[in-house]
């Protein structure tokens, strides 16, 4: 089918890391012990953080609500999908678990009747359509495929067999062609509790008419109890039907998920059920009274999570509100990773607003990262082993950090997935090491590749990079030619020789020249950045993508042209005195020049750095902070006094307004730079 199509790479093995332990998953009795990690999850069943242990030692059984195929994907799918995705690689990665997902594909539901029928197109290929487009986005957000997809179309027979065993049961009955859910007989058991998420909304008819559907609520008439929920719908003219024992129809919404869970886990509990927070209620409490009525169980699951609603600029998303995104038009302006970095900078179960300034602060985050990976690259190419490798104090002071970054991951990944906590302690090693890497002399490549090993293990278990590369990958892995890929370069290198022996009696000026048109012109259309290092140090180059350098030095050269314009509109007078000056003392005039565009390069890395960072870079000077980021003890451990608090605070607010105005010139820079990082995305066939 077209959706296996769009996935083929979906369900290839993947080695999976074992964290210092040594023990590979078959070597574990999966049953035996209970496979305990440290990890807590926010459970909305218990309302708290609940340790992770699963039934089955590491395996990991988990139903995922899946779409409903109607329409475009938008952002809100996004913030859901993206967030169990990077959960689902962080426990199979990070805690090592085995974790079986299950997915399903609402294809039958009142929205896709009403929406098939409006656009006149036949009711499973309209639905199969737009599952395969979601599918296309989510190959786009880089979002592994599940395990199992179930969709209820497939599941017929299974759902019918179900509600059968709930009728049986005595929680069920038919009523002119359909059957509902008695919600009294189950209340009144004494062996079940209902709306267990959700016990407030029991009686909100609001909550209660989302849940039959838009065909559904003028049925209230056939049933017991106006807030029983339908499990088989009689079907009417023009809808699509299934025979039963009831009369043709199909199933309610609620059903299919307890009916294709059960099926695929054959037991319970099972560990985990998860969606969107808007699903609590009645979606998900109708699936837990079902599926414990079917088994005649106090508990169907275990742990349920709920991702946070995403809201645009502090308002709920809605095509009528004109705020309406959908992924791909997200996709046009930012990478499918620029995405993902944004989504790991926001807690998963909380409400996540989205705002102008949100990609612009990832897309940032994304440099830094890329950054460090490009000068790791250039320190491993230029360094060897056989230097001194006796540990000074600035290599014990980076091991320490690595150890302490480590442990505050750990404990951040435990609890609940706290991945903007564990983002921030990244930048907070990559920023010492890429210091660290200034010094080559003394710098220790056995330090740098086991910190180099650790953040893209945790950028794996992420889903941000992939295995056994440094950086980020610009295009899918194929099968090298390896003349086809130096071709390129000993065309260039060929070219060089042949200009430099042409010009060789124009003197050096002539021999600068061609050294700066290749440094500018030639091998920025490589994508190699070739940059200089001050006077009697080697140039080092960076892979990078060619677009973006193109970019990159275009806007380089507009700020050029706009300085020449500033100058031309100087007095004569200042040009003729700065002329003479020039004359007079041209190394002055360099020297100059050079601390003026130091202070500037200085000026704007400032500019970059969040109010909530600033003072922790400056450990020369301060050793403790609170938890807005302002420092509350000197570098010696000595607390501040209450004019130094003052001087901070300022300085703190004066940091925030540089850094707000930086973010809004990147927000209108955004949409022209980071469309040309679309290549480092793993691309389609």
């Amino acid at each position: 089918t077209a959706t296996t199509e769009i996935y083929t790479q979906a369900f290839v093995g993947s080695v999976r890391c074992v964290q210092e332990t040594g023990v590979h998953g078959d070597q574990m009795e999966a049953a035996s012990v209970p496979y305990k990690t440290g990890l807590f999850v926010h459970n909305s069943l218990t309302k708290k953080k609940d340790e992770f242990i699963p039934v089955k030692g590491r395996i990991v059984n988990w139903y995922q609500c899946g779409p409903t195929v109607y329409d475009e994907s938008h952002m809100g799918h996004a913030r859901n999908y993206l967030g169990f995705d990077i959960i689902r690689r962080i426990m199979e990665t990070y805690f090592n678990y085995d974790v079986h997902m299950v997915m399903n594909v609402t294809d039958i539901d009142d929205k896709i009747i009403l929406r098939s029928n409006e656009v006149k197109e036949e009711f499973s290929a309209f639905a199969r359509k737009w599952e395969n487009e979601y599918f296309t986005d989510m190959k786009a957000l880089g979002v592994k495929m599940p395990d199992v997809i179930t969709r209820v179309s497939e599941f017929i027979p299974e759902i019918i067999a179900y509600i059968e065993t709930i009728i049986k049961n005595g929680y069920a009955y038919a009523s002119n062609g359909s059957v509902y859910f008695n919600i009294e007989a189950f209340k009144a058991s004494g062996k079940h509790t209902y709306a267990k998420l959700e016990p407030g909304s029991m009686s909100d008819p609001t909550k209660y008419s989302e849940g039959e559907g838009s065909l559904g609520l003028q049925l209230k008439s056939e049933k017991k109890n106006p807030f029983d929920f339908a499990l088989w719908k009689k079907s009417k003219e023009g809808e699509p039907k299934w025979p039963s024992p009831w009369g043709d129809g199909r199933p309610g919404w609620h059903i299919e998920c307890s009916a294709m869970a059960s099926f695929m886990f054959k037991s319970s509990p099972i560990d985990m059920h998860s969606g969107g927070v808007d699903l609590r209620f009645p979606h998900h409490d109708n699936e837990m009274a079902q599926s414990e009525a079917y088994y005649e169980c106090p508990n169907w699951v275990n742990y349920f999570l709920h991702s946070g609603h995403l809201e645009i600029r502090g308002q709920k998303m809605s095509k009528s509100l004109k705020n309406f995104v959908s992924i791909r038009e997200a996709l046009k302006q930012f990478t499918g990773r620029q995405i993902r970095i944004m989504t790991l900078m926001h807690k998963w179960d909380v409400t996540f607003n989205y705002t102008e300034v949100a990609m612009p602060e990832a897309v940032e985050r994304e440099r830094q990262l890329n950054e460090f990976f490009l000068n790791a690259k250039v320190a491993l190419r230029n360094n060897t082993y056989n230097k001194p490798q006796k540990w000074g104090p600035e290599d014990w002071q980076l091991y320490e950090l690595l150890g302490s970054v480590q442990d505050r991951v750990h404990k951040s990944l435990c609890d609940n997935f706290d991945t903007p906590s564990v983002m921030l302690y990244l930048l907070e090693l990559i920023t010492a090491t890429n210091a660290y890497m200034k010094n080559e002399q003394n710098l220790k490549l056995t330090i740098l590749v086991k910190i180099l090993n650790y953040i893209q293990f945790i950028l794996q278990s992420f889903g941000i990079m992939g295995d056994g590369q440094i950086g980020f990958a610009s295009q899918k892995e194929t099968q090298v030619d390896e003349e086809a890929a130096i071709t390129p370069f000993m065309n260039v290198l060929s070219q060089f020789r042949d200009e430099i022996k042409a010009n060789a009696n124009g003197g050096p000026n002539e021999i600068f020249k061609l050294c700066d048109k290749l440094r500018s012109e030639v091998l920025p259309g490589l994508g190699i950045r070739l940059e200089d290092r001050g006077k009697g140090q080697p140039a080092v180059w960076k892979k990078v993508d060619p677009e973006a350098l193109k970019e990159e030095l275009k806007h380089k050269e507009e700020e050029k042209v706009k300085k020449g314009q500033d100058n031309k509109k100087k007095p004569k007078e200042e040009k003729d005195k700065k002329g003479e000056k020039k004359e007079k003392n041209p190394e002055k005039k360099k020297e100059k020049e050079e601390l003026k565009k130091k202070k500037e390069a200085e000026k704007q890395k400032k500019r970059m750095i969040p109010a909530n960072e600033y003072f922790k870079q400056m450990t020369d000077k301060y050793s403790k902070f609170d938890p807005q980021g302002l420092p509350t003890h000197d570098k010696d451990g000595k607390e501040l006094a209450p004019e130094q608090l003052d001087a901070v605070k300022k300085e703190y607010e004066r940091q925030e307004k540089i850094h707000k105005i930086w973010q809004e010139e990147q927000q209108k820079k955004a949409q022209r730079i980071t469309q040309f990082n679309i290549c480092l995305l793993y691309t389609s066939d």
